[in-house]
């Protein structure tokens, strides 16, 4: 009688097992791969908002820095006690006063140029002839113009100053357009700290 062979089985589970370990070799570099791109790409953009940050923080510093160097020099010139009441300091002092508006005017977006250019036209005036003993027509004049404009500011971007505003009101109008400046000095000089008052506010 004839032996019949009879073939085993071949096992297929290591065949299985081996498959199932190069998926989860796949999947897990896949998943590890995309971690790691989205980590740098979250670190490119906190690096890239810092930077964003940081240029904005310096602009905003520098502007701050050139707004309180205006004012200040505005300050700094009114202040000065070997200063005169003269036409080269009344127009000295209106000229500095229009620059440190502007400033703060173009810092809050307020358009007031038109205003502060016919300003300056006054202003300029008052150096025409030196030889004059009166110019406070001319102050007057100017200084309404920045009064009102320092006003839109004021409105517009600073609502609780309204009584430092006022307070530049009063000052000006209390300078008489006919009367001698040297014989109105004080009031003059009160008009120049009362706007310095209501610009330092304003910083």
């Amino acid at each position: 009688m004839a032996e019949i062979e009879i073939e085993k089985k071949k096992t297929v589970w290591p065949w299985i097992l081996l498959a199932i370990l190069i998926i989860a070799a796949i999947l897990y570099f896949m998943v590890f791969a995309n971690d790691d791109d989205d980590l740098e790409n979250i670190e490119d953009e906190t690096t890239t908002e810092q930077v964003v940050m940081d240029e904005t923080n310096n602009e905003n510093e520098s502007y701050n820095d050139n707004e309180m160097a205006v004012v200040t020099e505005y300050s700094d010139y009114i202040d000065d006690p070997r200063m005169g009441l003269d036409h080269e300091y009344a127009n000295g002092a209106l000229m500095k006063l229009i620059a440190a508006t502007r400033n703060i005017a173009e810092r809050n977006n307020v358009d007031i140029e038109a205003e502060l250019d016919e300003a300056r036209t006054k202003a300029e005036k008052i150096t025409e002839d030196p030889m004059k003993v009166t110019h406070a027509n001319k102050i007057k004049n100017s200084g309404e113009i920045i009064t009102r404009a320092l006003g839109t500011i004021q409105e517009q971007q600073f609502p609780d100053l309204n009584g430092k505003h006022t307070a530049v009101e009063d000052a000006i109008a209390k300078v008489n357009p006919d009367e001698e400046t040297l014989n109105q000095k004080e009031a003059v000089k009160t008009f120049f700290e009362k706007a310095e008052e209501l610009l330092i506010s304003m910083k």
